[in-house]
């Protein structure tokens, strides 16, 4: 007796239920495996690996405020980030060093396009010139440097011929200065001043070609988003940014997403909140130039607003999408 062939129907049949059985069989991952999973791969420095990992993580927790291992989960993917800008650098200054000829010029004639007001912690600066691993006060950097905060680390410079602005970089950041009136931000936060009215100021990121431009003097903070934009807050005076052929007006205490194709929806953060949580200006050992103003500024919202929603904004997930952590109410 024959044996009756097998329809490929069947063996269609016959695979899609062999799948759906496993994927029924396969274990889900809770949110403390994968945490634990990302903190092996961080002692084990695979730092890449590990970020994936507690974003994951982050993931999983991206409603649950209350959570016990959220805080905890933010600060490793602090860290994580931070381990990757100093591996990466570390990895790219063992190469420069096995080089006969680098190239790079003496330091003797490295330009002084910007002055360092205020450093500490590990500050270094590369590209053009000869390697510089302690940056200090009072010196100079040329136009075309790159510069690396390593965590725990912070920089406040100001472009030394007209005072065109300042700038400040805290905790794990890396920026290029461009030109005395453009720099590009690689990674971190910064606190951006000007005591002057501005011409337009060119600040490029990943994915984000963003001018910023005022008729007074200004302040505003810029981070790098994990989408390669920008967020930035106004602090201090009318800012006007152009990105995309398409346009935004900023004032104290807005906030706006810079993405490749154009600005997010404006929204407002406390600026009292700001003053009291952000690194980037209670880090310092001498506050900004512009901080007593800003204290001002923060007290004329506060009176402004009847309900005083207490939140840090985080980072974009999306156009109108933004992670918000709500601060907890000191307890009397």
């Amino acid at each position: 007796m024959g044996v009756s062939p097998i329809s490929p129907l069947r063996i269609c049949l016959v695979l899609l239920m062999s799948a759906h059985a496993a994927s029924w069989a396969a274990p889900v991952e809770s949110v403390e495996e994968v945490y634990r999973y990302g903190m092996k791969l961080f002692e084990e420095e695979e730092y890449d690996g590990a970020l994936f990992e507690l974003n994951k993580a982050m993931g999983m927790l991206k409603h649950k405020y209350s959570h016990p291992l959220r805080s905890e989960v933010e600060k490793q993917i602090r860290l994580t980030k931070g381990k990757i800008v100093v591996s990466r650098y570390s990895r790219k200054n063992k190469t420069e060093e096995v080089k006969q000829n680098n190239g790079l010029k003496p330091i003797k004639d490295e330009g002084r396009d910007f002055l360092i007001q205020q450093v500490f912690g590990k500050v270094i600066a590369r590209k053009i010139w000869e390697n510089r691993d302690s940056l200090t006060a009072n010196s100079f950097l040329g136009t075309g440097r790159t510069v690396t905060v390593l965590p725990n680390a912070g920089i406040e410079l100001e472009e030394a011929n007209s005072r065109f602005f300042s700038l400040r970089c805290v905790q794990a950041g890396s920026f290029t200065l461009s030109s005395p009136s453009s720099f590009e931000l690689h990674s971190g936060s910064y606190a951006i001043s000007s005591q002057t009215a501005a011409l337009p100021l060119k600040v490029q990121s990943t994915f984000a070609d963003l001018t910023i431009s005022s008729g007074q003097p200004f302040a505003c903070m810029a981070g790098v988003t994990t989408n390669g934009g920008m967020k930035i807050i106004c602090l201090l005076g009318k800012i006007e940014l152009s990105l995309a052929g398409k346009s935004e007006t900023l004032v104290p205490g807005e906030l706006v997403f810079a993405l490749p194709d154009g600005f997010s929806r404006k929204m407002n953060v406390e600026l009292s909140t700001l003053i009291v949580t952000a690194n980037l200006l209670t880090d310092f050992p001498r506050p900004a130039v512009f901080h007593s103003k800003l204290k001002q500024q923060a007290m004329l919202q506060a009176l402004r607003t009847k309900k005083k929603f207490r939140t840090v904004v985080g980072d974009v997930k999306g156009r109108e999408n933004f992670e918000l952590k709500i601060l907890q109410e000191d307890s009397p």
